[in-house]
């Protein structure tokens, strides 16, 4: 299939069609984890998204084993992510990057 900006016409819908149902089917899975477990996975750009950094900056932050610093989940090799909570937490510590300043 071609990429999504080469999609045109009925294979560009049957895209966003393809897309919506697998962003609702990933909000049904983390909402019946967040149940059964209490604990809400992040991947690694939505993370870096809650944080307001981005994904290379998240794992520069990683390296430097900041104390306090979450524990990236690793739930398979090739899917990890950090725990919802450990975030806010870093974020009422003080620990995370601060918010760019916007001139008014």
């Amino acid at each position: 299939m071609p990429a999504r900006k080469h999609r045109e016409g009925a294979d560009h819908e049957e895209w966003l069609a393809k897309k919506e149902r697998f962003q609702f089917q990933a909000m049904v899975a983390r909402e019946a984890v967040k149940q059964i477990s209490g604990h809400t996975l992040m991947r690694l750009d939505e993370a870096a998204a809650f944080l307001s950094v981005t994904k290379k900056t998240l794992r520069e932050l990683e390296k430097q084993s900041l104390p306090n610093w979450p524990q990236r989940v690793t739930l398979t090799p090739k899917v990890t992510g950090y725990r919802l909570k450990d975030l806010e937490a870093l974020v009422d510590s003080g620990l995370a990057p601060a918010e760019p300043e916007v001139a008014e």
